[in-house]
This record gives C-alpha cells, structure tokens and sequence, in this order.
C-alpha cells in the first residue's frame, strides 16, 4: 500500500494529506456555549497531540445556523447547506503522520469530549 500523499505530478498541497471533520453541536447548545467549549476546552486538548504528529496546519471553520440562513439567502436557495456547525481540516504531509494521530492515545482521548460539544 502506498502512504504517501497526492498523485502523480503533483506538487505543494496538492500532496498532502487532508482530512476534513463535519462537526454538529448537540441539541440544545447555544452558540456561544458551542464556540467556547471548541476553541477553549475542545482544541486545546487536541493541540498538543496534532503538534506530536507533525500536522502542517488545522482549520477551524464556524457555519452556525445563522451563517446557514445567510448564505442560503444570498445563494437564493441554488445550493444545499450542510446541516454542521463546524468544519475542521487537519493538513498531514502523509498517511503515516495521520494514521499515528489517529491511533494515538491521546487523540482517543478526545472521542469522550464530542459529547460535551
């Protein structure tokens, strides 16, 4: 099996690896309860774990209901929004460094913490 990233005749972050994570708040949470536990409880624990498995970078992206209504309103209901409320993309330089993260005890250690979001 081949671990390493993109295709060939491919360059930059064309050949990396990236994985993207749809993130839906539960019922009941407000916003501003769903923000601060991510950015303050949620990705600082995860930080320390992405930092050990050379991740290149994470992004965070908020689309909460409000954005939702927003963009299909300006979009004039020509596209479907997906019901998340955060989007991550974590960017590995290849399978081996993604696969460690994610067999790694300490990402493990997150699962419990998707029921506090």
């Amino acid at each position: 099996m081949v671990l390493e990233a993109g295709y060939p005749n491919t360059t930059g972050f064309r050949k990396v690896v990236k994985a993207t994570i749809l993130v839906k708040k539960k019922p009941g949470m407000s916003d501003a309860d769903f923000i601060e536990h991510y950015n303050h409880k949620h990705a600082q624990m995860a930080a320390p774990v992405l930092e050990r498995h050379n991740v290149i970078t994470y992004s965070l992206t908020y689309c909460l209901q409000r954005d939702r209504t927003i963009l299909a309103d300006m979009l004039h209901g020509k596209a479907n929004m997906l019901d998340y409320d955060a989007i991550c993309t974590f960017v590995f330089k290849d399978y081996k460094d993604f696969a460690r993260f994610m067999y790694d005890p300490g990402s493990k250690a997150l699962t419990p913490d998707h029921e506090n979001l």
